[in-house]
């Protein structure tokens, strides 16, 4: 099976695309294929408002049919861009949030995140703070941080 079928499976069984970009799949395959899914049942949407149209001509006559049915298909096309539009928006918003995501799972592992902002030392001072760092590789040893200006 396919990547792209394999993540139209789990998507049609209802798996949010984060999870599937979690378990590994690449997030260009999930997103290609979610939207692909989106047009589809669009399209499927509008073919079954244009059916119930059709039966709808039964009981009309065509001239009234056909000056109703113009202004309605050009409003549906019209939402259907809207939706299309939004719905690329929001899929932006969702792969920005998972960038996020992994930015913060980065950073969580950083030693003294933050300290700059939170320490205060005892002497009043705010900020000034250096960690002793060694390369764990040749031994050598420097100091990392914020040092008032002398």
């Amino acid at each position: 099976m396919k990547v792209t079928e394999h993540v139209e499976h789990l998507l049609r069984q209802g798996k949010k695309p984060k999870e599937l970009t979690e378990l590994g799949f690449p997030k260009q395959v999930v997103t290609r294929v979610r939207r692909q899914l989106k047009k589809e049942k669009i399209a499927s949407q509008l073919k079954g408002q244009k059916g119930k149209a059709g039966a709808e001509s039964h009981l009309q006559s065509s001239a009234t049919l056909s000056s109703q049915a113009e202004p309605h298909q050009v409003k549906l096309s019209f939402l259907a861009s809207k939706v299309q539009e939004l719905e690329e928006r929001v899929q932006a918003v969702e792969a920005l949030q998972v960038d996020l995501e992994e930015l913060q799972n980065c950073l969580d592992g950083t030693p003294a995140l933050g300290l700059k902002h939170c320490f205060k030392c005892h002497c009043g001072a705010s900020g000034f703070v250096a960690l002793h760092i060694k390369c764990t590789k040749c031994g050598r040893e420097t100091w990392r941080g914020w040092f008032p200006k002398e």
